[in-house]
């Protein structure tokens, strides 16, 4: 099928970041083998026991089971990540964590991401191996001829389907740019936030649309959502409805901001 695919690389861009290709034609992804001696040392959530703690935190987060191929972990997250690239200099208070990897296209471990199980802070470490490759995560599973949904992290992401997430400094990037016509960005439902406020107003100013997360929805992010008992599909019809962009999503953003 891949004689189907019409690809484009950007025009010359001073971006230091190698662009992702666009998809022209749509055509159904295929699936990409996620095989990489990057993870060699880590342990696949699938082969630890149900009693284990990583375990009981996926389950506590409702994550998924379908997902948890995805996640790996370690009992020695800076030993580890010192044999994949030297980022601690002192590692005695070496401690365990859940390890999140970000593939490319190509299916081969460009950074990773790692969750505390403790009070370890800080809370999420994020590890970069090539600089070259824009910090996206899941786009070995993206389906461009879908709506693409776009989350702040990797962990809501895991709920959504067709779904890609990035941390709140890379969303507009060249990747997110060439998706701006068939992608919804979800931001946390933080409406006092100062910084999220501003970063959203850039985002509608930039011509994205975007979620705004109605009065009725309480919960901060997706995942708290799902642990609160929401189904996916109330969460996806909750997004859908409430998606503006251009001048809608201009009047709907000065009523939903609280600060």
């Amino acid at each position: 099928m891949y004689n189907e695919y019409v690809l484009e690389r950007y025009k010359e861009s001073t971006s230091n970041h190698t662009p992702h290709a666009q998809i022209k034609l749509e055509t159904p992804k295929p699936e990409v083998e996620l095989k990489d001696d990057v993870l060699d040392k880590l342990d696949p959530m699938e082969v630890l026991p149900i009693t284990h703690p990583a375990i009981q935190y996926l389950i506590k987060r409702k994550i998924p089971k379908d997902k948890w191929k995805l996640l790996y972990y370690t009992d020695t997250f800076k030993a580890y990540t010192n044999s994949v690239k030297f980022h601690f200099p002192n590692i005695k208070d070496d401690h365990p964590r859940i390890v999140i990897p970000y593939f490319n296209e190509h299916g081969k471990v460009f950074a990773f991401q790692a969750r505390a199980l403790g009070n370890e802070q800080p809370k999420y470490y994020s590890i970069k191996i090539d600089e070259k490759e824009e910090k996206i995560y899941a786009l070995d599973r993206v389906d461009y001829s879908k709506r693409v949904y776009v989350t702040e992290g990797p962990i809501d992401s895991l709920f959504i389907p067709n779904c890609i997430a990035v941390s709140g400094a890379s969303f507009d990037t060249p990747t997110i740019k060439s998706l701006a016509s068939n992608a919804t960005l979800i931001m946390d439902n933080e409406p006092r936030s100062k910084e999220i406020c501003k970063f959203i107003n850039k985002l509608i100013e930039a011509g994205y649309a975007v979620c705004l997360w109605p009065e009725t929805t309480p919960e901060k992010d997706i995942n708290e959502m799902v642990m609160a008992g929401k189904s996916i599909e109330s969460i996806m019809d909750t997004i859908n409805t409430n998606t503006f962009q251009g001048m809608e999503a201009k009047l709907k953003f000065i009523q939903w901001r609280k600060c």
